[in-house]
């Protein structure tokens, strides 16, 4: 066999392997879809199979001896997907139809199947989930398209809890503590509403608009503290009216605890204390991460299209001094980027050994704090446009 014969499939091999090389390049160095790895994985898996398909039409052979083979790769390929069920497809086919529909992100809440938690990563096969144990949960994609998934909106969220209470208390004192208790806990536009009116007492639910999903678990601890607290105020008793003691008291014993003289009792601040920054550790980190990359990837069209609109303002001596703060902008974001690099030369956020989150997280506050400012310094600039624009 002459060695020419084998260049073309040679070289076929060696696009593919440039190929790969070049789009783990983009992808890891470029922050090209850094935020899709679903994309990325599909582009690994099509470049193989054309490289491969490649490869066998330049053999050196003749055409039955390449179908031969084709046949044979095709048996093989059929085989392993059979051997690994067809599992392996309907979460390939789920990763790539939640791709579509994009019902979530990094870092939103979701619950499926029994499992809630904030989303760390999206794969090809199975998503990510820090669940409120702080442990890294893996749902197959399969199951995230088959089955109910409810995804918290960031932009708020209903919560409520509940309360039996007897008929012998008014109705309208019971609401006003409940509601007094809502707007306590931040929530916006309360509600009470009776959900049951029982043989002994009557069920009351609670709820309202939470806009600061971040922080979802301590508001519902601090919802149910604060119903305690305003009903026991209003000397209303939380038992049940069939509760019996055991121990004799006088006639006018209540079952709530004593109040507080708060003239001789100094109250001191409790420390604040976010739950969810230490449950969800991961996850923040990661949509901090995801938060970066967006801002970044949208500053050079931003400055593009404010170049654009600059060029409608008449007045020259504005149209310098604008252009002038745009190559600013540009200087900032080019002394910003090397700490986005460092960020995409870490390993990726779930495997980051937990003795190494102080690192990365040292450097993802430094970033963000620096976008956040240069996406700020950008908008400023986009309003003082507008507004030259207007006054023309």
């Amino acid at each position: 066999m002459d060695i020419n014969q084998l260049i073309p499939g040679i070289i076929s091999l060696l696009v593919t392997l440039s190929l790969i090389l070049i789009f783990n390049y983009l992808f890891h160095k470029k922050n090209l879809f850094s935020r899709e790895r679903i994309i990325q994985q599909i582009i690994y898996i099509s470049i193989l199979a054309i490289g491969l398909l490649l490869t066998i039409f330049t053999l050196p052979i003749n055409v039955e001896d390449k179908n031969l083979v084709l046949t044979f790769v095709s048996i093989v390929i059929g085989a392993i997907i059979t051997f690994s069920s067809t599992t392996f497809v309907a979460n390939a086919m789920a990763g790539i139809m939640l791709r579509l529909i994009n019902p979530f992100r990094v870092g939103d809440f979701i619950k499926t199947d029994g499992t809630f938690g904030r989303v760390t990563e999206i794969y090809f096969l199975h998503t990510q989930v820090q669940s409120i144990d702080r442990d890294l949960i893996t749902i197959p994609n399969l199951t995230l398209v088959s089955k109910p998934l409810k995804t918290i909106r960031s932009s708020g969220t209903i919560i409520t809890t509940g309360v039996s209470l007897g008929y012998n208390i008014p109705r309208k004192d019971i609401e006003k503590s409940l509601l007094q208790a809502a707007e306590t806990t931040g929530l916006e536009n309360p509600f009470v509403h009776v959900e049951k009116l029982g043989d002994f007492s009557i069920s009351y639910k609670v709820g309202g608009l939470l806009k600061d999903i971040d922080r979802i678990i301590t508001a519902r601890s601090d919802f149910k503290k604060n119903v305690i607290d305003k009903l026991h105020n209003s000397d209303i008793e939380i038992v049940s009216p069939t509760y019996m003691n055991q121990r004799v008291f006088s006639e006018d014993y209540v079952c709530m605890p004593p109040k507080e003289d708060t003239g001789k009792i100094t109250k001191e601040k409790e420390p604040e204390i976010h739950t969810e920054d230490i449950i969800f550790d991961k996850a923040i980190m990661a949509q901090m991460l995801d938060r970066i990359y967006t801002i970044a990837d949208k500053l050079p069209a931003r400055r593009k299209d404010m170049e654009d609109k600059i060029k409608e303002i008449p007045d020259e001596d504005k149209r310098a001094e604008l252009k002038e703060q745009i190559g600013m902008l540009a200087k900032i974001e080019e002394d910003i980027n090397p700490e986005i690099q460092d960020l995409k030369d870490l390993p990726d956020i779930t495997s980051m050994p937990d003795d190494k989150d102080d690192e990365y997280i040292e450097k993802l506050v430094t970033a963000e704090k620096d976008i956040t400012l240069l996406d700020n310094r950008h908008e400023d600039l986009e309003k003082k446009i507008f507004k030259a624009l207007e006054q023309e």
